[in-house]
């Protein structure tokens, strides 16, 4: 079985602009998103259905059913106000959809909580859609947050979100294992909007990542 990979995290570490910052398959570290791009736009995407599910087979992982895609199509109320607070727990919230979305292979999870101009969101998103038929992680790999730090605060606030990353396996679109996925700790950078009585991203981008070992 083959190991390649198409996780979002990519080496070395980057910031936003003007802030600081398978069976026998050998363990494999994810790659990943480009350098940061800062269009943006106020104006939010388009909410869209948003579902998915994998069937699991032989050495299958389970993966979660659509009902899973409900938990991450609207922001919890803790992540809704319009406090730093609020911003902060939307930003945790967000680098968890992220990860939701590849796992559940749903670019529209991302969609629906980014800005129509956040460009670096799409591209997150067209690449959760692309893991139908290659590889897609067995869990929602950016779960567990450890940290949600301020960078900036003010009309468009800025946060880092570190989070560990767990060793996962990578299943094929039978549900059947293909690759591992090292353990790895990590850290998204976003810059959030506020429109129609809510958050949403409108520039996203690496931050750091590195290995547990």
């Amino acid at each position: 079985m083959g190991t390649r990979t198409l996780g979002l995290l990519a080496a070395g570490a980057v910031t936003l602009a003007g802030c600081t910052g398978g069976g026998e398959d050998p363990e494999t570290s994810s790659t990943s998103i480009a350098t940061p791009t800062s269009a943006s736009s106020s104006t939010p995407s388009t909410p869209s259905s948003s579902g998915g599910s994998t069937a699991s087979s032989g050495e299958a992982t389970p993966s979660s059913s659509t009902d899973d895609a409900a938990r991450w199509t609207s922001p919890p109320e803790a992540a809704r106000a319009n406090t730093r607070q609020g911003a902060q727990e939307f930003a945790k919230w967000y680098t968890q959809v992220t990860g939701a979305a590849q796992h559940l292979m749903d670019g529209d999870l991302i969609r629906e909580q980014s800005t129509t101009g956040c460009v670096k969101c799409e591209d997150v998103a067209v690449h959760a859609d692309s893991r139908k038929g290659v590889q897609h992680p067995s869990i929602n790999p950016y779960e567990d947050i450890t940290n949600v730090k301020v960078l900036k605060w003010g009309k468009e606030p800025t946060f880092q979100v570190d989070f560990t990353i767990p060793k996962h396996e990578l299943l094929n679109d039978d549900g059947v294992r293909e690759a591992t996925v090292r353990a790895e700790k990590a850290g998204l950078a976003m810059r959030l909007q506020r429109s129609a009585d809510r958050w949403f991203v409108s520039e996203v981008t690496l931050a750091y990542r590195g290995s547990m070992r």
